[in-house]
């Protein structure tokens, strides 16, 4: 496989924000989507419905499992292509856990961080229908809750701009995102619960996306994302998941 050079795909400020348009295709998209939605693995968990592919993730590391293998490809490729995942041993670094959750319209996620577990580095793939991750500054607690009440006040979303938006990326489906380094250490970032997203001026990526600012973009239907990380460590115990 041929790597791609991340850098003609990188969007916004931050310098470590990539966005790949139909980095699958619409073939491809179906038949991941089929195999997802026929998977076991799926648990809800605070009202979203996730998968937790290659193992358990724990406090220590990760309790690893086999992959899918109908999932194995796309990873291989995804380490190949991007070369995010460092390297271990001198070889590319192979990404060993999927977490898959699914959005239905309306359905979001707090903005947040991965954490130290994980080589600093995330692929998602959005599949079904669009969303919009937006990324914020991290910063002090202090001053988070201040801007929280102060917007809470007026009523705004304080869960949103509890801390300082960076830079919105709308994915569309069969689109991978990309954020490394800077932008996965020094923020966050989520979706906003809502049916029908507002384009603004802190989108990144309308060309590559196929939209304009102010325009009104429906959530549509339900959207399955695949975050492809690597955890750092892992443990092998001899069971099946």
């Amino acid at each position: 496989m041929t790597a791609l050079d991340l850098q003609q795909f990188r969007v916004g400020s931050l310098p470590t924000v990539f966005y790949i348009p139909n980095y699958v295709s619409t073939e491809e998209e179906q038949a991941l989507l089929t195999d997802l939605r026929a998977s076991k693995q799926w648990r809800t968990v605070s009202g979203r419905r996730l998968q937790n592919l290659g193992g358990i993730i724990h406090k220590q590391g990760l309790i690893s499992a086999p992959l899918p293998s109908w999932l194995q490809p796309l990873v291989a490729r995804l380490a190949a292509e991007t070369g995010i995942y460092g390297n271990v041993g001198g070889d590319v670094g192979q990404p060993n856990h999927v977490l898959v959750n699914a959005y239905q319209p309306g359905e979001g996620i707090l903005p947040h961080e991965d954490g130290p577990l994980y080589h600093p580095a995330v692929a998602i793939l959005g599949l079904g229908a669009p969303a919009v991750v937006r990324f914020a500054h991290k910063r002090s607690n202090t001053q988070a809750d201040a801007d929280a009440a102060a917007m809470a006040a007026v009523g705004g979303d304080a869960h949103v701009y509890k801390h300082q938006l960076v830079a919105s990326v709308v994915c569309q489906p069969r689109s991978l995102l990309i954020f490394r380094d800077v932008a996965y250490s020094d923020c966050l970032h989520g979706i906003l619960e809502a049916a029908v997203e507002e384009i603004d001026d802190s989108c990144v990526n309308a060309a590559q996306a196929g939209v304009q600012q102010q325009q009104r973009l429906p959530r549509g239907g339900e959207r399955i994302s695949l975050t492809v990380r690597r955890v750092l460590r892992t443990h092998k115990l001899g069971i099946r998941l």
